[in-house]
């Protein structure tokens, strides 16, 4: 079985409570700057524009992140309204970070005159090995998880932190695990893709952006089967469509990136 943390605080300074939770989403962070900064010194590029972005997009992607979990859970909030900034207990919702730290990003790039979809392909590795670390952050707050399991591998969940209905379980698909597994493997194969597109070849830049969309949607799709916690739109969970929106957008357009003859862009 894997056990929960007993507590969700790593430390106290100063009267201020740090968690696990944000020192977790903060690695995650400095990791994948760390593998954008290395596929962009062996590609050429200067390595610094990822840290000259970073700061602002990481705000933003946040605040974005924040913003769409408060909106699906609007009613909690609407009773606690003191709650929506305390982001340190959890809360995020992954496709409004990407999103908005997508737009961002565009922003910055054109800003510095930089190639948009030479840069994506480099930055999508290092948002996978992010999301492999920062899913992490639910273990610690023992959140998102899946359905009841009675397997080795099942998560245990201390009573407190069971959702209604589940109260007599004490163990679940540990499903931060899954995506957390599936996000490395996705962050290996976009890391050789990066290092695989060249300005002649079937590979043109913007291919890996593309296969992001699809790999990381599919990822979703198949965790949020398991997941018991998500809020519904319709039929399926609000994060299902978008996810399938992701895999279909990714197809379409990796498939245009795809120069079959090897032509020069």
């Amino acid at each position: 079985m894997i056990p929960s943390p007993s507590d969700p605080i790593a430390f106290s300074l100063f009267g201020i409570t740090v968690r696990w939770y944000a020192l977790i989403i903060l690695t995650g962070i400095f990791l994948a700057l760390g593998l954008v900064r290395w596929i962009a010194a062996r590609r050429g590029l200067d390595p610094d524009i990822p840290l000259d972005i970073a700061p602002a997009v990481v705000v933003i992607g946040i605040m974005c992140a924040r913003l769409a979990y408060v909106l699906v859970k609007g009613d909690v909030f609407f009773r606690n309204p003191a709650e929506i900034l305390n982001i340190r207990a959890g809360g995020l919702a992954i496709h409004g970070a990407l999103i908005g730290g997508a737009l961002t990003t565009i922003y910055l790039l054109r800003r510095r005159q930089q190639p948009v979809l030479v840069w994506a392909d480099l930055l999508v590795a290092g948002v996978a090995l992010g999301q492999a670390v920062g899913r992490w952050g639910n273990w610690a707050n023992q959140e998102a998880y899946g359905r009841p399991t009675s397997g080795w591998w099942g998560l245990q969940i201390d009573a407190a932190h069971r959702l209604p209905g589940y109260e007599g379980f004490s163990t679940f698909h540990p499903t931060f695990l899954y995506e957390s597994l599936l996000n490395v493997l996705n962050a290996a194969l976009l890391t050789w893709i990066a290092l695989q597109i060249r300005p002649s070849g079937r590979l043109r830049p913007g291919f890996g952006l593309g296969v992001y969309c699809v790999t990381y949607g599919l990822i979703r799709l198949l965790t949020e089967s398991v997941r018991i916690d998500s809020l519904k739109i319709g039929p399926l969970p609000g994060a299902t469509w978008v996810s399938l929106a992701f895999v279909i957008a990714g197809l379409w357009f990796a498939g245009s990136r795809f120069d079959r003859h090897g032509r020069s862009v």
